[in-house]
């Protein structure tokens, strides 16, 4: 069920144009939309060979910095410092797991490539059925391997390319195995202090009070504060804090032959041809220039930074609250830069006085393939005005355990859309008009689901 609901993909083909003159306002116009429409709250930067061409401020919270928590861009920074590593002698992308940790399954055939790459098939603890209810507790070494041991693997190291968190939260352990210094320390000698990006940092125990946004999660109505994962859980796979300005420059600077060399460089941009995953960089190509890039999510921060190399044109993005993909965002101001088409969300609600109330569709489903195979039970519960939100339902016993929920747009009579992640909802009647299932649709799936 994480892949219906939670398919994130950062890919744009065509053909390009050339850069819009009027670029400045119309991405202003563009980003107003969204704010206005409680689509966004964040921070956009747009550089053209180190120097900016664009930046917006659109935050709109009080008592905020330009400081964002990054989530899964923290990896760049992950893979760096081991390319470093490689290059000094330290490490090579054969050692296999089993030199640092073999009570890991699989670890003796699991490299340091592999976790790189997300080909290792280890179990991603962020799967964890309890990490919503239990994200803010502190985290030892310990309870992190624990954690990640006794997950069971997606599959065999090399079968098919899983993403997985654990990966980078062992190369971050492996790096302070190597240099007996804390991965913090790494980043800041490393990254940081050589680039002074004076910004950034790994949010570790010193630096909890260091000032930064909050994140916010809107219900249709309204918005309310996030409750906050901490550092502790994500560390190299996802604690990092930073600006859209520092985030531009390491990519300018990675770019550029200032953090690794040319050949570590071309290794972390080795994608695969299917999922566009390489080691610490995603393939991000905009019509037909070629980019490199990540993006991330922690509670509901969002983030991306992408590097168009061709132009050497970064956009980066930072988000501390958003109802619709990121993604759409970072096409649409792409777009305005570049003048090609971009079909702006509608967010406008459907509104009846006849309709069914949402609470006649809330309830647990359970979807099928094709009607015979369970694939998983979701949540669906009320929401702000004619909105309503999906979880994944993991514990029958425990029905106030919460997990992460994405918004749902009444569209229709008995439909709603989810910008987040493009499904569409088809609730089902019987005679009687009483709901009895939904066929959920994201692109060219179909699901069928049942009311339970």
């Amino acid at each position: 069920m994480k892949r219906i609901f939670l398919l994130f993909i950062l890919n744009f083909f065509g053909i390009a144009s050339a850069q819009n003159p009027d670029y400045k306002k119309s991405i202003d116009s563009l980003m107003n939309y969204f704010q206005e429409n409680n689509a966004f709250s964040g921070s956009i930067l747009v550089q053209k060979k180190g120097e900016t061409f664009y930046k917006g401020d659109f935050n709109k919270f009080p008592n905020t910095t330009d400081r964002y928590r990054i989530g899964s861009i923290t990896k760049i920074f992950t893979s760096i410092v081991i390319f470093q590593l490689i290059e000094e002698g330290k490490l090579k992308l054969d050692t296999k797991l089993s030199t640092f940790y073999p009570s890991i399954r699989y670890a003796d055939e699991i490299t340091i490539a592999n976790l790189l790459s997300h080909t290792s098939g280890i179990y991603d603890y962020l799967e964890w059925e309890d990490y919503y209810n239990q994200k803010s507790n502190i985290y030892t070494k310990e309870n992190m391997l624990q954690f990640i041991e006794q997950g069971k693997p997606e599959s065999k190291p090399n079968q098919q390319s899983s993403y997985s968190n654990s990966n980078y939260t062992l190369l971050g352990y492996i790096i302070e195995d190597i240099t007996k210094k804390s991965y913090s320390e790494n980043i800041r000698s490393r990254i940081t202090e050589k680039l002074g990006l004076q910004n950034t940092y790994c949010e570790v125990e010193e630096t909890k009070n260091f000032k930064r946004t909050q994140s916010y999660k809107f219900d249709g109505e309204s918005w309310h504060e996030e409750n906050e994962t901490d550092p502790s859980f994500t560390l190299a796979a996802g604690a990092m804090v930073s600006t859209t300005e520092d985030l531009s420059k390491m990519m300018f600077e990675l770019f550029n032959g200032n953090l690794v060399s040319k050949n570590s460089l071309q290794q972390m941009k080795n994608t695969s041809l299917q999922t566009a995953i390489g080691y610490g960089l995603f393939k991000t190509p905009f019509y037909r220039k070629d980019g490199y890039g990540h993006t991330g999510r922690i509670d509901e921060f969002r983030s991306a930074t992408v590097y168009l190399t061709e132009d050497n044109l970064s956009i980066s993005i930072l988000t501390n609250g958003t109802s619709i993909k990121l993604n759409d965002i970072v096409l649409g101001i792409a777009s305005k830069y570049y003048n090609t088409k971009y079909k702006i969300p509608d967010f406008s609600l459907y509104q009846s006085e006849k309709s069914m109330k949402t609470e006649a569709y809330t309830g647990i489903y359970n979807a099928r393939l094709a009607g015979i195979i369970s694939v998983g039970k979701f949540k669906i519960t009320q929401a702000g005005k004619n909105h309503l939100f999906i979880a994944m339902y993991h514990n029958e016993k425990d029905n106030t355990k919460k997990s992460r929920k994405a918004l749902l747009k009444r569209i229709g009579e008995n439909e709603f859309y989810s910008f987040e992640t493009n499904a569409n909802l088809q609730f089902l009647l019987n005679q009687k008009g009483v709901v009895t299932g939904i066929k959920l649709t994201q692109g060219n799936n179909s699901i069928n689901c049942k009311k339970l």
